[in-house]
């Protein structure tokens, strides 16, 4: 059985971080850019919550602003 190597991610790791001080900071292009790689998982979880697809979408969103304007948010 063959090793997995695996890439370290430094960079992306790095710049997702700077993009979330900016957010955290009121930043709001950040956090739209946050929400915007956050959109395809958010759309996966929306199919399992008994609410229509838009109502969950928009909670889910404002449950991440709220963490992310309040600091709980941490990486």
């Amino acid at each position: 059985m063959q090793k997995q190597i695996f890439a370290p991610i430094g960079r992306e790791a790095d710049s997702f971080s700077l993009i979330l001080q900016k957010a955290q900071t009121g930043d709001n292009r950040a956090v739209l850019s946050i929400l915007d790689f956050l959109l395809p998982d958010m759309e996966y979880l929306a199919s399992f919550i008994k609410l229509p697809r838009e109502e969950s979408m928009q909670e889910m969103k404002t449950a991440m602003l709220e963490a992310i304007r309040s600091g709980e948010v941490m990486l």
